[in-house]
Formats: C-alpha cells, structure tokens, sequence
C-alpha cells in the first residue's frame, strides 16, 4: 500500500508539472469552468425568477435561494470526482479504440490505478470555488435556515467525499464496458448528466424519475436527501443516512473495480 500511494503522488506530481508548462492554458481551463458554471447558475436564476413560486410536493415552497444552496453543494462531490477521475472520460471515447491504453497494460501495477493516476484535473478547482461560494452566500441569507448539528456536519462531510466515490465509481463501471464496446462515452454523458436534475428540488420530478435517482443512479441520496436535511424538509436522521451513503459508496465501488477488472480481460488492441 505503502508503495502504491509513494507511486500514485508521484504520477500527480508529473502531470501537474506537465500541466503547469502551459499556465496560461491552464488558467484559461479554469476560468472557463468558473464561466460555465456561472451560466448554469444565472439560467436558474432566470427560470425561478420567472416563476413566483416554485411548489414542491410535502415540502412547500423553495425560493432562489434554496436552489442556490442546492446548486452549490451539488458541485462539491462533482469538484472532488473531477480532480481525480478525469482520465475515464477518454478512456470512454478514445483510449481504447485507438490503442493508447496498451503501455499501462505492460506495467507492473494495476490498470485501473495507472489510468487513476495519470491525470489530476486542477480544472476542478472553478467547480468547487463556485459551489463554496455558492453555499456561503445562499446558506448565509436569512430566508434559509441551514440547521447545523453534528450529524449533519458529518453528513455534509460524508455527502461530499462518498458522494465523489459513488460518481467515481459509476465512471470507473462505464469506461470499462469500453474495452467490450470500444467505445462507452455516450453512456457515461447519458448517466452523467443525471446529476444536472438534482439541481433543482427532487420533489418537483414525477414518480418515476425519483426511483431512477434514489436506487438506479442512487445520486438523490448524496445531494438531494442531505439537502433535504439541512433545510428542515427532511426528518431522515443524518447519522443513519451517513451509514447509507458510505455503505452504498463501498458497494459501487467494489462493483466498478470488478466490472473493470471482468472488462479489461476483453481489451484488444485496436491500433489507429
């Protein structure tokens, strides 16, 4: 183990190094980020503001700042996943059609860590900067009550970093099916941008829409039910959705590093 983290340090220090010979792109990178991000927000902004009340069933009404609060910690675990996962996404598209994944298949460590460890996204500090900002502003209003307690820090904490593991490990379960189909992006996008619908209220989606987001892509346990919590439109005790969220973290991921693992033993080189 002891090894594997020395390794895995020393992959991030390369590829920040060999981020950082190009500071002006990268700056750009970020910025581009903090840009889109803010698009996305003022779309909100712009819907809400256009509808006077935005009802939400058994919870009543959710003003603009509420959703921001939402759309803020929303951000968090995709931030987290984003500085650390980021290579999946080109092992999805390209990586495997065009035979670039054959070096790491001749090293001596696992597949799935040298694809891990190649890349550190320092993109993702716009997400995170914005989804910061965006809890400490909408949080701070007096129009939202965050109720703080020691179960719902540590669900905050848990929501965050086992909320990253879960997107983590659905990415990891979609880019190994790319060894069998050669290419699985399309799929990944598809389950990925099932996040954006958290960024509004679950309660506002029909009955079928919350089943798919609570136990098929179990997103609404780390970002809307936590949410939910620290609003008061929720009584679910943190401490037992804390177990829930870790639990069903664990679970995914042991799934995803078999998925992959059953997957790789398909690859064939495909060259270009």
């Amino acid at each position: 183990m002891k090894h594997y983290i020395k390794l895995y340090f020393t992959c991030i220090k390369r590829s920040l190094m060999s981020r950082l010979e190009y500071k002006q792109s990268l700056l750009i990178a970020i910025i581009a980020f903090l840009i889109s991000n803010v698009a996305s927000i003022l779309s909100i902004y712009f819907v809400v503001n256009a509808i006077p009340e935005l009802k939400v069933a058994d919870q009543g009404v959710w003003n603009i700042w509420q959703i921001g609060f939402l759309y803020g910690f929303t951000m968090l675990p995709v931030a987290i996943d984003h500085f650390f996962s980021d290579e999946l996404w080109l092992v999805s598209y390209r990586r495997v059609k065009d035979g670039s994944l054959d070096p790491h298949f001749l090293r001596p460590a696992p597949t799935l860590f040298m694809v891990i460890a190649e890349t550190f996204q320092p993109e993702g500090l716009g997400e995170l900067i914005v989804g910061i900002t965006m809890l400490l502003v909408c949080g701070l209003n007096p129009s939202v009550q965050v109720l703080i307690s020691g179960g719902n820090v540590f669900l905050f904490i848990v929501s965050i970093l086992f909320g990253a593991m879960i997107i983590t490990s659905f990415k990891i379960m979609i880019a190994g099916l790319a060894f069998v189909m050669k290419s699985s992006g399309p799929v990944l996008q598809v389950i990925y941008n099932a996040i954006s619908y958290l960024k509004y209220p679950r309660g506002i989606y029909p009955f079928a829409i919350k089943i798919i987001l609570t136990f098929i892509l179990p997103f609404a346990i780390f970002i809307s039910f936590p949410v939910e919590i620290f609003l008061g439109y929720s009584s679910i005790n943190p401490w037992i959705l804390s177990s829930i969220i870790i639990g069903v973290a664990i679970g995914l991921f042991a799934l995803s590093i078999l998925v992959w693992s059953l997957c790789a033993k398909k690859y064939e080189s495909t060259g270009s």
